[in-house]
């Protein structure tokens, strides 16, 4: 019974391990990232441009969907979104560090991993800041909805305390759900949200999709469909107070990454996005 338990769990390790041209790099000199941990962990896999550089919409779709399955009506507008940040008007590409823009497509205060932009490094990983999230799963080998939403308001609540200058509007509030919701689905079940907290400590505090401890991409895909169900979840199971008329779920993720206001179904003015003040 040993030698068979032994030999499935090798066998899982070997299925598991990515193929070359997806093996772990860390960035070198001259690379770029992004103040987001899974499509770091997408560059230092080679599903993105390895150096971070000239990162184009189909580049995001193929890879999003291949290193983590995510689909492509999530990643269409996490591209295109993306593509605004880029220094020149209707730029086919852009550089992966372009996106650490405060308040924009993906930095925003109160991140789980990342400082507030007004307090200091809104770019770079702060194990300091993640450890307030894994204080939440102390004791437990695997993330659930209510730990994680907890962990998420506590987040909220140290930036409201603690930045005088902190932005928490509908926009902020729907992109801290969803990054909650993503490392979940990614590196767990889209369906439940559970995860091994050792995946997600691989994935944010290393920026490594976790082959060597057995980890595979999702057999069911993450969507917005998958994420906008976890969102719903996330948020009641928390006190964290959601705007009069706004339903979380599907629909106000996919208006945040097109930037639209999910109150109004406007269209939001680049300026207003960025300022905070929408």
């Amino acid at each position: 019974m040993l030698w068979f338990t032994a030999i499935a769990l090798f066998v899982a390790r070997v299925v598991a391990q990515p193929t070359d041209n997806h093996a772990f790099q860390a960035p070198g000199p001259g690379d770029v990232r992004s103040p987001c941990p899974g499509l770091n962990a997408l560059a230092n896999h080679g599903f993105l441009p390895r150096n971070g550089k000239g990162v184009t919409l189909q580049n995001f779709i193929t890879g999003l969907k291949e290193g983590i399955n995510v689909g492509i009506d999530f990643a269409l507008p996490v591209g295109q979104m993306a593509l605004q940040s880029a220094p020149l008007p209707l730029a086919l590409s852009v550089d992966l560090d372009r996106l650490a823009e405060h308040n924009y497509l993906l930095e925003h205060d109160a991140s789980l991993s990342r400082q507030d932009f007004y307090l200091g490094d809104d770019l770079h990983f702060n194990q300091s800041i993640f450890d307030q999230v894994l204080a939440y799963y102390k004791g437990t080998d695997t993330t659930n909805i209510q730990a994680a939403s907890d962990a998420r308001w506590a987040r909220v609540k140290d930036s409201l305390t603690t930045n005088p200058k902190v932005v928490y509007g509908v926009r902020q509030l729907v992109l801290s759900y969803g990054e909650t919701a993503l490392y979940m689905a990614v590196m767990g079940d889209p369906l439940t949200g559970k995860a091994p907290i050792s995946f997600v400590k691989s994935l944010i505090e290393k920026e490594r999709l976790p082959y060597e401890q057995g980890w595979t991409k999702p057999a069911v895909e993450v969507n917005l469909v998958t994420l906008g169900a976890l969102i719903a979840q996330l948020q009641l199971a928390n006190p964290d107070a959601v705007p009069e008329g706004l339903t979380l779920g599907a629909g106000t993720l996919k208006d945040v990454y097109n930037l639209i206001d999910p109150l109004t179904g406007q269209a939001l003015n680049l300026t207003c996005a960025v300022l905070g003040l929408c």
